[in-house]
């Protein structure tokens, strides 16, 4: 039987199990969650506010999102193309703080991921979880790498990648870049503590009022994403 990773790009069922929440500093809860077509705004918020620097970390470029970037970074297949969100709520509307993505390369072992962390947030650990998670999530679908490039100057998510066990090497073509590589084990896909059964109903609420008709399948290169702390 094929492994999630080699599946067709259809819609694929929302991974509630990929859910988790933790505690930030002054008693704010965060929430990691699977991406929701809904999200759109919110990734246009999450990008926009960022510096340009951030912006050119992550796109390789100093990129305004595009309503058309957006809505294809928001609609994704679970299978092939996974988007993580960290998520709070903060004057009674929730804010992205982090996404984290991969999509599946065509050999269906390895993936490419990128991230970005809101400048406010980083060094708060918040940019670990979300990579962490990710490669949980990819050694769960059976994949064998998860690998990125990073600009040289980045130091900051060169670091963050050491620390959660990526191996860096300068990229043979092109001097401006490092490649990033970690090598997956099943043992990586530890189970994260099950959401809050009232999570998971507002969650699923949501769900059940997406617009039909979408179309998920989305090829990652056309989002320029690379990584980003």
């Amino acid at each position: 039987m094929p492994s999630t990773a080699t599946r067709d790009s259809a819609p694929g069922h929302y991974p509630t199990a990929l859910i988790d929440t933790r505690w930030a500093a002054g008693g704010r809860r965060l929430l990691l969650r699977p991406v929701l077509p809904q999200d759109e705004s919110l990734l246009a918020a999450l990008v926009l506010a960022q510096s340009p620097a951030a912006r050119r970390n992550r796109f390789h470029g100093a990129v305004r999102p595009s309503a058309g970037l957006c809505r294809q970074m928001a609609q994704v297949d679970h299978h092939r193309h996974l988007a993580l969100v960290v998520s709070t709520v903060e004057h009674g509307q929730e804010q992205l703080l982090a996404d984290a993505r991969y999509c599946v390369a065509d050999d269906g072992r390895s993936a490419e991921f990128a991230l970005l962390v809101d400048e406010r947030w980083q060094r708060h650990g918040v940019g670990a979880w979300a990579l962490r998670a990710l490669q949980q999530a990819a050694a769960g679908a059976g994949l064998a790498w998860l690998e990125g490039d990073v600009l040289q100057d980045n130091q900051a998510m060169l670091g963050l990648a050491r620390r959660c066990g990526f191996a860096c090497a300068p990229d043979p073509q092109d001097e401006r870049l490092v490649r990033v590589q970690r090598r997956l084990a099943p043992a990586d896909a530890h189970p994260l503590p099950p959401a809050a059964p009232s999570l998971l109903r507002r969650l699923l609420r949501t769900l059940a009022g997406q617009p039909a008709g979408l179309h998920f399948a989305t090829p990652f290169r056309a989002l320029q994403t690379r990584p980003q702390p």
